[in-house]
Formats: structure tokens, C-alpha cells, sequence
């Protein structure tokens, strides 16, 4: 069982506020547990618990991937982050006045100075030029761009940049492991394969000088209001999905699914009984989209009751879509399938159940 978060008096300041409103998001996206946020989010568990503990400011990226994670307006919380002040600095007591040296001591001193200071100017501005308002890079890395609508993080033996979304393009640089990019949007392209859960993926980041990444290799998802930009070999997203359901030859009592749709890659299946939660059943990105249901895999409900499916088009691990078909079937009589009635939000709960990075 996770630990309850320890409370927060919103009365208590603009920061505190701040991290009580922030805890509303996740409260109203069911409370995911923080692990949970962090397969999407791109940053651990404990940085996106500690965002909301009203302790110390967040970082703006952490406070938009912990909103985006939570389906979240993360333009309007870059709005609160902006209008968020700095917890203010305790004041410093005055030096006390230095002793005025010697006449020949000051002159030296006077040069070794300035010395100093030509030398570290020139330094400062070898290494870092003009001053930027973003953390400090690792060696290699890229510096953030100060306009971007998300980061992520790479990792592995590094990630590729390309000009186009396909691997048949040629790449024009690697980003070593362990850097935080920031990117001004994602397209969709070439399939690959995410290389930590293995599930599908056709979601390419754009850099801001429009190169794009493999959304497979960076820890880190867009924003859910975020809609996919065009790119150089880009391909279209999905138009629409039809859900099938038949009686499970192999293992009598369960349902297969299938689906089939226009400009479909990817496909997530959920389902569940009345009144119980979402389970997912599988996330394909094969050549044909199928799943299997039976009893055991909604706890609580018998064979005997209609279960309701959902069929989604995603665009990879944690990337659903609008298109969805849904079907409350029995495995007593699959023919008689029919259309459920869904509220927007059960429809928004099962297409994020069916496109999630599966448990491992």
C-alpha cells in the first residue's frame, strides 16, 4: 500500500498553494500512484512526489511532465509555474569593511585583480557565452531550448538524431546517454520498438532545429493535449478502429478481440465489469490486432455477466488516442455484442487503460 502523502495547509503560502493545487491534478486523473507517473513522465517517482510536498519550488519541466502524465492543462500550469515566486532568500549580513593594505600591496593586489576578472570573463565565455535561464548541461549534452512544450530524457547506448522519422535516415548525431532534451513537439512516423518495456512506438520528438528522436529511446511522453506537428517523412495518425469479439475456441468461457481500422499501427485493448476498474489486455503492434479475455482477468465478475471491451488506436505506451470502439459482449453469446453507453470519462479511463506500458 502506497504512504499517504503528508498534508499540505494550501493557507500557508504560494508555494504550498502551488503544491496543493498540483496534488489536485493527480487526485482528479484517480490518484495514479507515482511510480505509475513515471513510466510517462520521464522523471522518478520521488522527483515528481517531491514537486508536490510544497517544500522547494519544482523545476517548470518537472511541474509540466508531472501535469502532462496526469492528462493535465500544461499551459496553464506553465501559466501558475511563471506566476509562482522563488521562495526568497534569507538576507545576508553586511561584510566588514576590509582593511586598507599598503600602498605597494594595493597595487598588486589591484592588478592581480583585474587579472582575475579578465581571465574568468574570458573563461566564462569560451565555456557557457551569454548568460541562459536553463540548468547546466552534462558534458555532451545539448542545451535546453528556452521555448519547448516538453523534455525527456535519453538513455541506453545513446539516442540518434535524424532529419526524418524513419530509421532508413541517415543520422546526423547521437545524444549520449543521461541528457534531458527539450523538444518543441513529436510527428508520427516509422514503427520502432521502445527499448525498455519492448511495446510499440511510432511517436518521433522534434528538436528545435527540427531534426527528430525516436520517442522508443528517451524516457518522457508529450503532454495529452498535445497533437502530433508534421516532419519530413512523416505518415498519417489513425482514422478510425472496428472492434470484433468472438468466442475463445481454444479456451471456452473467453472472448478474442480484433480490430480493424484505417492507418491503425498500434492497438490497445482493455476491459472490465460494471462497476470495477479498467484492466488492460494487451498493447499490439503487429500485423494483426488481437487480444484475449476471460473470467479470471476481471476479479469479481462472473462469466455469466456481460463484460464491456474497448478497442484503442495509440500511438504508443502511454499515448492513447480519440479513436475507439467499444463492445459489452458475454461469453455465453459473443454474437449478441452491442454498443455500451460510456460517459466521456469512462471512454478517457479505458483508452489510457489500453494504451498503458503494460506491468511488468
Amino acid at each position: 500500500m502506497a504512504r499517504p502523502e503528508w498534508p499540505i495547509d494550501p493557507s500557508a503560502g504560494p508555494l504550498q498553494s502551488f503544491a496543493f493545487a498540483l496534488r489536485k491534478v493527480r487526485a482528479d486523473a484517480g490518484n495514479p500512484t507515482y511510480r505509475a507517473l513515471a513510466k510517462s513522465a520521464g522523471y522518478s517517482a520521488a522527483t515528481l512526489s517531491d514537486a508536490a510536498r510544497g517544500v522547494r519550488r519544482p523545476t517548470l519541466d518537472v511541474v509540466l511532465a508531472y501535469v502532462g502524465a496526469c492528462q493535465g492543462d500544461v499551459e496553464e500550469w506553465r501559466r501558475r509555474w511563471e506566476q509562482l515566486d522563488a521562495p526568497a532568500e534569507p538576507p545576508q549580513p553586511d561584510p566588514p569593511a576590509p582593511q586598507p593594505p599598503p600602498r605597494l600591496r594595493r597595487r598588486w593586489l589591484v592588478l592581480g585583480v583585474a587579472a582575475i576578472v579578465v581571465v574568468t570573463a574570458i573563461t566564462t565565455v569560451a565555456v557557457v557565452g551569454p548568460f541562459k535561464k536553463h540548468p547546466v548541461t552534462t558534458a555532451g549534452c545539448p542545451p535546453l531550448p528556452d521555448k519547448r512544450a516538453f523534455t525527456g530524457e535519453t538513455y541506453g547506448a545513446g539516442t540518434p538524431v535524424r532529419p526524418g522519422a524513419s530509421g532508413s535516415e541517415p543520422v546526423l548525431r547521437t545524444v549520449p546517454s543521461n541528457c534531458t532534451l527539450g523538444f518543441t513537439g513529436y510527428c508520427l512516423g516509422a514503427k520502432t520498438r521502445d527499448a525498455t518495456s519492448g511495446t510499440p512506438d511510432i511517436r518521433w520528438f522534434i528538436l528545435a532545429d527540427g531534426n527528430v528522436v525516436p520517442s522508443a529511446i528517451v524516457h518522457g511522453n508529450p503532454p495529452a493535449n498535445l497533437a502530433p506537428s508534421r516532419c519530413r517523412n512523416d505518415r498519417p495518425g489513425p482514422e478510425s478502429i472496428s472492434l470484433a469479439v468472438a468466442a475463445d475456441a481454444a479456451k471456452p468461457g473467453g472472448l478474442v478481440v480484433t480490430a480493424t481500422g484505417s492507418n491503425l499501427e498500434i492497438v490497445g485493448f482493455a476491459a472490465r465489469h460494471a462497476g470495477a476498474a479498467w484492466r488492460q489486455l494487451s498493447l499490439s503492434g503487429g500485423a494483426e490486432f488481437t487480444g484475449v479475455w476471460h473470467p479470471a482477468q476481471s476479479p469479481g465478475g462472473l462469466a455469466t455477466e456481460p463484460v464491456t471491451i474497448v478497442a484503442v488506436a495509440c500511438l504508443g505506451g502511454g499515448g492513447p488516442t480519440a479513436i475507439v470502439d467499444a463492445k459489452a459482449a458475454s461469453a455465453i453469446d459473443p454474437s449478441a455484442a452491442r454498443p455500451p453507453s460510456l460517459a466521456p470519462k469512462e471512454v478517457t479511463a479505458a483508452a489510457r487503460s489500453a494504451c498503458q506500458y503494460p506491468a511488468r
